[in-house]
């Protein structure tokens, strides 16, 4: 039996699942880490301890396989949008900065005005936005001129793992394309963003295929994992386009939803969606696939800062959630009028505004700590609808919907999706979708499937959820609120 490893480095911990030819899934390993907030909008991790999160998840994985000669390849995900600097050395200088990172918001803000700024995003297909490596390129270079002059190569996350298990610096088409410095067309480095960051080609990765594979690597990170020298690297892609992938997301009518930290709505696609003032994002799955969509910042992460702040709970654990699911269950549809902007943290799609907040609206005498609860759930929903319409607006109809995340774990908030977004809702219950993605993503790449879609065989739809036409009403009348909250006071947000 030979088996094939997909590895993905999340934002809270990095997973690994093992499968074998048949796509059956032989076991699961997660390896969890801290992010710090040193300063209000910071967020950073400390490489060494992702990288031994990534090394400790891997040699679990060699001691399941029966034999590790029999692994034929690793291949990974990684959450995008990560920046880090490294010297000569290859050592990090910086923290890496996560998407959730927006001190360089003063840059975005400027860029985003200028014919540039515009022109970046349709020559990258990422949106201008603090999340970008672009962005927090240009914030490190003039905050930071030592450590900027001292840096050999800004690098994300998965390329600081590969460099150090592989001794080189590549990049795949889909990280690359989510850092707004690639042009997704060209698939290379664009001239105009790395003149506005200030660096040039030298100090980024060289940009390869996601399924390009790395053979005869020999590194003293590489010996730690316990891999047979004869099993393949694959570089993957980035975690949004494998969570597609992994979920059975990727035929013409079908989308995917994920709710897990923060969430995004996604669709592969031939051509760029382009022709909105509401950017999507763009970014590539390969060199003829693009993942187009948009991600947003406030997903379960909003829930936790509710029960952390509110309901003295620090909503660890699976009784947490499901007390929470519990209590927002005993309001109806529609939390009798209370209406939530789930900007907490800013937010990325539909409005690309790091300086967004968030606002509950229409509180009365009547509403409990329950339909707060249930507000925030709902809101939730509404911003993913948002970007699902902006999707259909400028692309073609989505018919089917493929769900993934934490959120899956909740009825309740399956068929509230469902209703809010008037769609034809799937769950697959096997492994997490990013880490199956990359492990499909390493079979095309060494010859096991021919096509994206040879992947829906390995994937069998655990539950089906169908829209209901009533609370759908409810929903909508709330959304209708919900979705001129922000063009109403944004002013004020600034």
């Amino acid at each position: 039996m030979h088996y094939i490893i997909g590895v993905d480095i999340g934002t809270t911990h990095t997973k690994a699942v093992i499968i074998n030819k048949e796509g059956h899934v032989l076991d699961e390993i997660k390896q969890s880490y801290p992010t710090t907030q040193p300063q209000p909008g910071y967020s950073e991790q400390d490489p060494a301890a992702v990288l031994n999160a990534v090394l400790k998840v891997i040699q679990k994985a060699v001691t399941i396989v029966p034999l590790k000669e029999n692994i034929l390849c690793v291949a990974f995900s990684a959450a995008m949008h990560s920046i880090m600097a490294v010297n000569k050395n290859g050592i990090p200088i910086t923290p890496l900065l996560t998407w959730a990172d927006i001190r360089s918001n003063h840059y975005a803000v400027q860029l985003k005005q200028t014919a540039m700024g515009q022109e970046i995003y349709e020559q990258t297909g990422t949106p201008i936005h603090p999340m970008s490596p672009l962005c927090k390129i240009a914030w490190i270079k003039e905050k930071m001129p030592d450590v900027f002059a001292q840096t050999f190569k800004f690098i994300s996350m998965k390329e600081y793992v590969l460099h150090q298990l592989c001794g080189e610096y590549l990049v795949d088409y889909s990280i690359a394309s989510a850092s707004g410095l690639f042009n997704n067309r060209r698939l290379a480095w664009n001239k105009n963003a790395m003149d506005f960051a200030g660096i040039t080609a030298d100090q980024l990765s060289k940009p390869v295929l996601p399924t390009y594979t790395i053979k005869n690597y020999s590194t003293p990170f590489s010996a730690k994992t316990g891999l047979s020298k004869n099993t393949s690297i694959v570089m993957g892609a980035g975690d949004g386009c494998l969570a597609n992938l992994g979920s059975g997301a990727v035929l013409p009518g079908e989308a995917a939803i994920t709710i897990g930290t923060s969430g995004a709505a996604r669709k592969f696609n031939k051509q760029p969606v382009t022709g909105t003032s509401r950017q999507l994002f763009n970014y590539l799955v390969d060199d003829s696939t693009y993942l187009c969509g948009g991600g947003i910042n406030n997903g379960g992460n909003v829930l936790k800062w509710f029960a952390c702040n509110f309901l003295e709970n620090d909503f660890v654990s699976k009784e947490d959630f499901d007390g929470f699911m519990k209590e927002a269950a005993t309001v109806p549809a529609g939390a009798e009028g209370l209406v939530f902007l789930p900007y907490i943290y800013g937010e990325r799609a539909p409005v690309w505004d790091a300086n967004a907040k968030g606002i509950f609206f229409g509180i009365s005498a009547i509403h409990r700590k329950a339909h707060f609860m249930r507000a925030i759930m709902e809101a939730i929903c509404f911003a993913l609808f948002q970007v699902l319409q902006l999707m259909e607006e400028n692309g073609e109809t989505v018919e089917t919907v493929y769900v993934s995340g934490g959120f899956i774990e909740s009825p309740l908030w399956l068929q509230m999706l469902t209703d809010i977004i008037n769609k034809k809702v799937k769950v697959f219950y096997g492994a997490d979708a990013s880490s199956l993605g990359a492990a499909f993503m390493g079979m095309k790449a060494i010859g096991l499937i021919k096509d994206w879609s040879d992947a829906k065989q390995f994937i069998e739809t655990s539950k089906e959820f169908t829209p209901d036409i009533v609370s759908n009403k409810q929903y909508l009348r709330n959304f209708r609120v919900y979705e001129h909250l922000y063009d109403k006071l944004k002013d004020d947000f600034h």
